[in-house]
């Protein structure tokens, strides 16, 4: 039997992806050590406030008709060794129209690498939920978006 090929790939991979994982603990343990620190009351509770306001944007997001259907999806087509995931895809708040927002997006995790489906930009409420169209750099509704994409096309093609 001839030997087996290297798996390089997927080593290569995974040591992308913990370089990249490793890289953004780094910048978020700076981005803590640098943050200034307030000693009174209004300052704590102002900080224990952006993890709750981020939990509602994503809580948000994957309350989506889109986003359950992507999931479901991607679990039945790959019998269970592929899921989908929200992340957050940039530790810094986009501004739109005066409102700090996450920009989150959708991907498909699999064992060897994480594919992104679609970029959004949520409102710390989770009550306005922008798609970010990455080719043409602009934000569009949800309304356009479902008008111009057909997201629910793409599960049923797939």
């Amino acid at each position: 039997m001839p030997p087996r090929a290297s798996s390089s790939k997927t080593t290569i991979i995974a040591g992308i992806l913990a370089g990249l994982l490793a890289a953004g603990l780094g910048a978020f343990y700076l981005h803590q050590q640098s943050a200034p620190q307030a000693d009174n009351a209004p300052a704590a509770s102002s900080q224990t406030a952006a993890p709750e306001q981020n939990a509602r944007a994503i809580d948000a997001l994957m309350a989506l008709p889109e986003i359950k259907a992507w999931s479901a999806h991607i679990e039945k087509a790959s019998g269970g060794r592929a899921h989908g995931a929200v992340m957050e895809t940039s530790p810094e708040t986009r501004l739109v129209d005066g409102v700090a927002c996450y920009q989150l997006s959708f991907f498909e995790s699999t064992p060897d690498a994480a594919h992104r489906w679609e970029s959004f930009v949520v409102s710390p409420d989770g009550k306005r939920i922008l798609v970010d169209d990455i080719v043409s750099a602009e934000l569009i509704s949800l309304e356009q978006w479902r008008k111009d994409n057909a997201p629910m096309q793409r599960v049923a093609t797939q």
